[in-house]
Order: structure tokens, then C-alpha cells, then sequence
């Protein structure tokens, strides 16, 4: 137990200087910050019948995670996309979705082009009063992936258009967790810091 407590003490110390807190800071800045809207609808299968539909508004921060990877057409860089997650439900009924996808990571291919395209995948909670039996659960997470363009007007704004399937269920929560299988299409703006 002492060993813990003093490794314990000796991070927090170190972690805490202003040298670290510095670099931590730097590491973590945005490099740009960006906002999506467009509309998602729930896809029909025999247990999950359409009938949920919500406009999505998410606002997010992109933080390049190390340097550029590969070469030819997959060169790229990966980034830490966390989100915010804020929804109208639309259909069957009209209600906010709050939430926050914090687990969120892309990779951008760099080509040479005003075009680069991307892939991403991310989770995180969200809170809706769905009155849903598939989800059963006012509390919920999402996971989602999807893939979208960035599309560069100049060196500080891109236009964005997006595809993402998003996953809401109760994780077990309630017994009712069959969930929610969404298709979404954004469109959407980035602006460089």
C-alpha cells in the first residue's frame, strides 16, 4: 500500500509541474474545431421497426495525434475527434438527446487535393427520453463509425459531408436492450485554429 500511495504522490507531483502541464496542454490543443448537422433515421429490420427519427447537432474539436503515417494514397494522420452529442427527436415524438462522444478517433487520408477523405469510429452516453422498448432506459450509449470528406475552400475553412451508423442501447441497464440502428447524413463546417 505504501509503494502505491508513493508512486501515487511522485505522478501527481511530476504530472504537475508546469514543464508537463505545458506539453499536456500543447498535445491536447484543437487544431480545429468543427460543427455537423443533417438528419438520422432509424433502418428497418423484423426487431427494430422504423419509426425514430432525430436532427443531430454535434459540435466537436480535432486533435491531431502525432505526425503524418504511411505514403502514396493511405498517407494520413490520425485524430481525437471528442463530440458533443445534441439531437431533436423529430419522430414519434419531439424530445432532446444529450450526450458526449468522447471516445472518438479518425484517420485523414492527406492527399494532394482540396478533397481528403476520413474514417472514424467513437462511443460515448447520451441521455434521451426515448419511450422506446428497444433501448428501455432514459440512459444509453452510442457507438458509431462512419466515413466523410473534407473538402478545403482555403487554408483556415473546409466544407464536411458525412456518413455515420450510430448504435443506441442501454448496455445492459434494463432488460429491454435490443436498441436503436440509426443512418445519418451531415453536412457541416471546419475551421482551422
Amino acid at each position: 500500500m505504501k509503494k502505491i500511495l508513493s508512486l501515487a504522490v511522485v505522478s501527481a507531483v511530476l504530472f504537475s509541474s508546469p514543464w508537463c502541464l505545458a506539453s499536456w496542454t500543447d498535445a491536447l490543443r484543437p487544431a480545429r474545431w468543427e460543427f455537423r448537422t443533417g438528419y438520422a433515421y432509424q433502418y428497418t429490420n423484423s426487431k427494430r421497426p422504423t419509426n425514430f427519427e432525430f436532427i443531430p447537432i454535434m459540435p466537436s474539436a480535432s486533435v491531431p495525434m502525432g505526425k503524418e503515417t504511411g505514403s502514396g494514397w493511405y498517407r494520413g494522420q490520425w485524430e481525437w475527434a471528442p463530440e458533443l452529442f445534441l439531437a431533436a427527436m423529430i419522430h414519434p415524438f419531439i424530445r432532446p438527446i444529450l450526450g458526449v462522444t468522447p471516445l472518438q478517433f479518425r484517420y485523414v487520408f492527406k492527399p494532394e487535393s482540396r478533397v481528403r477523405p476520413y474514417l472514424f469510429a467513437g462511443a460515448g452516453i447520451l441521455y434521451g427520453d426515448f419511450d422506446r422498448r428497444e433501448t428501455g432506459s432514459g440512459l444509453n450509449f452510442n457507438a458509431q463509425f462512419g466515413a466523410g470528406i473534407y473538402y478545403t475552400l482555403n487554408k483556415s475553412v473546409s466544407l464536411i459531408l458525412e456518413y455515420r451508423h450510430i448504435h443506441i442501447s442501454n448496455a445492459g441497464i434494463s432488460k429491454a436492450n435490443s436498441g436503436l440502428n440509426t443512418n445519418t447524413f451531415l453536412a457541416g463546417v471546419s475551421f482551422k485554429r
